[in-house]
């Protein structure tokens, strides 16, 4: 068993500490309920620092975990068990209350205690109140079922002085009756998701509402699985560097996520190293961040070999800077001639096993975009026109596809459906073939390591010869999200190619009734209003496109001399037609090429007669 104080521990002292670790994983006085090498340990720590203590036991008596706090809360330590959802939990909660005066009240269970008890079924919860260093009361609640059944009424017994703790033993029994005769859930086991609270820091000056700032958190929370119980922002001039948000607002979330019993808290914008332990700390439940939230996404959802190739590549990176180690204590010594010396610490292992892999994923990733780069240079010599579509995360861009080539990509109404790139044929009426590349799609705050990763990926949307912004029209801050694809194509080197809006699903109305004015986008050559769900506005799409790789078709005549047979060569490549008459001074060349290649032939133009 890890033997770990939870808490904010920082102010402790080191022997402090360590005199807490040492009572972890033992077990006290077997058949007492309140072990008194326990209780002693509770009083000595709160009557020193003045601050709340907490220890989960179970029912062998057997210290779990402990947690500290301050004078006003403690956190619940995460402990596992193994009951089913339709039992108490085997453990109970004793928890020390320090009080200014020995007051009746101070003794007795709070509102938060209440609801932890509920919400964690815990065997028992115990009120230790501490004054004047000595334990001056202690209460026992117990779980009772109420009028329909359920575990959610309770009974407190005591308080009592410490010199009555052996009354409690009794509560065994009660306990044990009240476990056996629970024949039905008190919770509905069908869903085992993770119970997230979403938390974000604001400037002072915004005004928006918890929920709408935290809104696109929370989709991506339910797209990982989760069910998301709370939100929660701050107003600050800027993220605190240890907790991130402030450390009074960090206790208040320990209890709010005691009392709705989420196990989990996410917040809005990467966390350092330092952050997440400390709140985890202050917490008693894991912390993620935004980052790590979207990386989980991608590693559930991508399929292919590269997909898997370019999400683990960006864990990777993401978890090389947040390892923490046990220093020496897992020193072991290497082996062989040169290599004797005191070791390596664990830390560095696992540092040293990230690196490899890195570099593993990283070739891997360089072959792959060496065929790509194969595959587009073949396209390329064939002059196959390709169209990339590229737009926020859930605009559309899949089901454009599927309508546009009569095709069935996988396209859902979710955050990042799509990750890995497909390429389909669209046939337009004068058989031209078209190549539509469908991309993964942006979202605000993009890992930057993501981004590096699906590189070899997003060079598809580098060397189009249009790309095709989709934009969700019927979502609120539609315009936030283009700034945020703009953003991104500038930052891949995507803004040289000719572009066209879509502004995708018309069907379900616009955004507040305001019709995006074409006039108000200057960068884009067209812009479509269109419905891949109705069809509405598809043809006109599918005939701009038509019409853009035949106007960008040229003719010419030129005349190539000998000297220079190359260029003759990398016509034959690039040619839509060619014809070929041979003179005295060269060759002379009339043909049909695409408007970007005409670089190659502007030396040599020559007037027709």
């Amino acid at each position: 068993m890890e033997k770990e104080v939870y808490g904010k521990i920082d102010s402790l002292k080191k022997t402090t500490v360590e005199y807490m670790k040492s009572f972890i994983g033992n077990i006290y006085s077997p058949g007492s309920f309140l072990p008194p090498e326990i209780l002693e340990m509770m009083e000595k720590i709160t009557g020193e620092t003045g601050d709340e203590l907490a220890c989960c036991i179970d029912r062998h008596n057997r210290l779990l975990a402990i947690s500290y706090g301050d004078y006003h809360c403690v956190s619940v330590p995460e402990v596992s068990s193994r009951r089913s959802e339709n039992r108490l939990s085997g453990i109970r909660f004793f928890h020390t209350h320090p009080l200014k005066n020995a007051s009746v009240h101070g003794m007795l269970p709070s509102e938060v205690d209440i609801n932890t008890l509920i919400k964690e079924r815990f065997d028992a919860m115990a009120v230790i109140g501490v004054s004047e260093g000595k334990i001056a009361g202690i209460s026992v609640t117990l779980l009772q079922r109420d009028k329909e059944g359920e575990l959610r009424d309770y009974i407190t017994v005591g308080p009592w002085a410490p010199g009555k703790a052996q009354y409690f033993d009794s509560l065994f029994g009660e306990i044990k009756l009240l476990d056996r005769s629970i024949t039905k859930a008190t919770y509905d086991i069908s869903d085992q998701r993770e119970k997230a609270i979403l938390v974000g820091v604001t400037e002072e000056k915004n005004t928006q509402s918890s929920e709408d700032y935290l809104a696109e958190l929370k989709e991506l929370a339910v797209s990982a699985g989760a069910v998301v119980v709370d939100f929660c922002t701050q107003k600050r001039k800027a993220p605190n560097a240890g907790t991130y948000i402030g450390a009074g607002f960090a206790r208040d979330l320990s209890l709010k996520r005691q009392a709705l019993g989420a196990n989990l808290i996410i917040f809005d914008d990467e966390l350092t190293p330092t952050q997440i332990r400390n709140l985890e700390n202050i917490t008693g439940t894991r912390v993620i961040d935004r980052t790590a939230l979207i990386l989980d996404i991608f590693a559930a959802r991508a399929k292919s070999t590269e997909g898997k190739y370019q999400v683990e590549l960006a864990q990777q990176k993401y978890r090389l800077p947040r390892l923490t180690g046990l220093g020496t204590v897992l020193s072991r010594l290497g082996g062989g001639i040169g290599t004797r010396g005191p070791g390596e610490t664990k830390l560095e292992e696992d540092k040293r096993h990230i690196r490899r892999k890195i570099y593993y994923l990283e070739d891997k990733l360089k072959e792959i975009t060496v065929r790509r780069n194969q595959m587009r240079a073949e396209r390329q010599k064939n002059n196959v026109p390709t169209v990339a579509i590229v737009g926020y995360t859930n605009a559309g861009k899949s089901t454009l596809m599927n309508y546009m080539c009569d095709t069935d990509v996988i396209a859902e109404d979710m955050l990042f459906a799509t990750l890995d790139t497909s390429v389909r044929r669209m046939v337009n009426e004068d058989k031209q073939d078209v190549l539509l590349i469908d991309t993964v799609g942006f979202i605000k705050k993009l890992p930057t390591d993501l981004i590096e990763a699906f590189k070899a990926t997003l060079e598809e949307s580098v060397y189009a010869d249009l790309l095709i912004h989709v934009v969700d029209v019927n979502s609120e801050g539609y315009n936030s999200c283009m700034e945020t694809v703009e953003e991104i194509l500038e930052k891949i080197g995507a803004t040289k190619s000719k572009r066209f809006l879509v502004f995708n699903k018309i069907d379900k109305g616009y955004y507040g009734d305001i019709i995006p004015n074409p006039k108000n986008y200057p960068g884009y050559d067209k812009v479509f209003f269109a419905s891949c769900i109705t069809g509405e506005g598809i043809s006109e799409l599918k005939e701009a496109i038509n019409g853009f790789f035949t106007e960008s078709i040229i003719e010419f005549h030129c005349e190539i001399p000998y000297a220079d047979m190359r260029v003759l060569n990398i016509l034959h490549d690039n040619c839509e037609e060619i014809n070929e008459t041979y003179t005295e001074t060269g060759v002379n060349v009339k043909g049909k090429l695409l408007d970007k290649f005409s670089y190659i032939i502007k030396d040599y133009v020559k007037k027709d007669e």
